[in-house]
């Protein structure tokens, strides 16, 4: 037994040993294989870590590139912008209003009155009066250009006499006859002659195409005294395209380039004066005359024991006009038909017409003239001191209608001191042949005188003062005066 147990402890031993050595050597082989996979994991995890970064890194390479091409873009924009020149002298934007070529506008117009009457006008060809388009822009998205205009302006009036028109100076609104004729002394402020104006232009198949819209507070302005009450009041509203027009506007009759710069507003009495409706046509005969023709609306201002006036057919206006650098002269003609109707009662008409001629002439430096002179039967309506008072025509005791005569003169001269000072002169005249069956307070006569002095101390500002004088006659042979001191601020939108 203890032979069997010798043999049998080695055999133990070498088993336990041999079994402890082949634990021992698998565990260095999982040792080795889980190192082995340890190192290929990191490997292929460098390998990927290392692509990824790769990845990232060409990424970060372009965006830098991005950010320094930016960065010399706007290196060459500052560069080219610091050696860009002057706003003046930059080219305007494909958008910028283009200036017009000198022979597209007006010929010589005065260079600055302050009613700024010639911007209104309506012009052969449709053309501005000023070629570089100072104030329009073009309206997005169009082919047409506009300019928002007017003025502000405040009046101070004294009248050391009566006179029944306060807001501007009418002479035939001097009383001569009554109470206080000679006593009576008024002052006035007001701002209704500010004014704010549209103008659209365009380009088209059929020509160049205009609309204009202009209005101010005079809307309430007559005879009276009404100090706190403002009415706007519409002055223009016409299209023109090429030399086709139509609308509200100045009567083709007058000529408002033919008026003196003053800063009362109604200027000499003998100057034709009228805004209305009409349609009219200007044909072009060669570069320095013009013909136009013009159908306009009508109104029979007479005076009548009974009934009153009528209408059957519209004024027409023609007139030709020669225009040069220099200046310019009108010659226009009128024609209309004058009716009176006393209800059931008798009736009557009769014809009016009339002639006026005015010009402008440039003199001496930025000085010019202009002058006018007006005469007719029945065409009271149309000049300035006697429109609305029913002097167009009068019935006569035996129901006849018949029309009466007038004529007038005016000119004006304006000298310039300085570029920004200067001065304007008037003198006007205008009478009237009376019917002996007239009232004794009809109209007879008036003579206008005025001078002033305007300062344009910075940009659109202007302040003036303007002394008048007027003196009124009626058929009665009374007469009376009046002196005006009128001092006013006026402020341009676009000058």
């Amino acid at each position: 037994m203890r032979k069997t147990e010798s043999t049998d402890v080695p055999i133990r031993q070498f088993m336990v040993r041999s079994t402890a050595w082949h634990q021992e050597s698998s565990s260095r082989h999982h040792r080795l294989a889980l190192f082995v996979a340890m190192a290929l994991g990191a490997i292929l995890l460098f390998v990927f870590a290392s692509r990824v970064h790769a990845d990232e890194l060409s990424d970060l390479k372009a965006e830098l590139k991005k950010l320094e091409q930016r960065i010399q873009v706007l290196e060459t924009e500052k560069a080219e912008a610091k050696a860009a020149p002057a706003p003046s002298e930059t080219k305007p934007p494909v958008e910028a209003v283009q200036p017009l070529p000198a022979s597209a506008a007006a010929p010589y117009i005065p260079p600055a009155t302050l009613k700024d009457n010639e911007s209104a006008a309506q012009r052969v060809d449709n053309a501005p009066i000023d070629p570089k388009l100072k104030g329009f822009f073009k309206i997005p998205g169009t082919d047409t250009i506009m300019k928002v205009g007017g003025y502000a302006k405040v009046d101070f009036i004294y009248d050391t006499k009566p006179i029944s028109s306060f807001d501007y100076f009418i002479t035939a609104a001097i009383p001569t006859s009554g109470p206080d004729t000679q006593r009576g002394s008024q002052f006035t402020v007001h701002a209704k002659q500010t004014r704010l104006n549209l103008d659209f232009r365009r380009d088209t198949e059929a020509g160049p195409a205009r609309l204009y819209f202009e209005g101010d507070w005079f809307g309430n302005a007559s005879f009276g005294f009404d100090p706190g009450s403002y009415q706007f009041r519409l002055r223009h509203a016409f299209g023109q395209l090429e030399n086709l027009g139509a609308g509200y506007s100045f009567s083709a009759f007058m000529d408002n380039d033919a008026l003196p710069d003053t800063l009362d507003f109604e200027g000499p009495g003998a100057a034709p004066f009228l805004l209305l409706a009409q349609a009219r046509y200007t044909w072009k005969a060669n570069e320095h005359t013009n013909f136009t023709l013009s159908a306009e609306a009508p109104s029979a201002e007479i005076t009548a024991p009974i009934g009153s006036g009528k209408s059957t057919f519209p004024d027409i206006t023609g007139r030709v006009r020669y225009e040069v650098d220099a200046g310019h002269v009108q010659l226009a003609g009128l024609y209309r038909r004058l009716n009176w109707r006393s209800g059931q009662g008798p009736s009557d008409s009769t014809d009016g017409y009339g002639l006026h001629v005015a010009g402008s002439l440039k003199t001496f430096g930025d000085d010019y003239m202009v002058a006018g002179g007006v005469w007719g039967k029945g065409i009271a309506r149309y000049v300035s001191d006697i429109a609305g008072s029913g002097l167009d025509a009068a019935v006569d005791p035996s129901g006849n209608l018949q029309a009466l005569e007038e004529y007038g003169a005016y000119a004006g001269y304006t000298h310039y001191w300085a570029p920004k000072l200067r001065s304007t002169g008037v003198i006007g005249w205008l009478g009237m042949n009376n019917k002996s069956f007239q009232a004794p307070t009809s109209f007879k006569e008036t003579q206008y005188y005025s001078a002033n002095l305007i300062w344009n101390p910075a940009g659109s500002l202007n302040v003036g003062a303007e002394l008048l004088y007027g003196n009124n006659k009626t058929f009665d042979g009374n007469h009376a005066n009046d002196t005006r001191i009128q001092m006013s601020v006026q402020y341009d939108f676009v000058r």
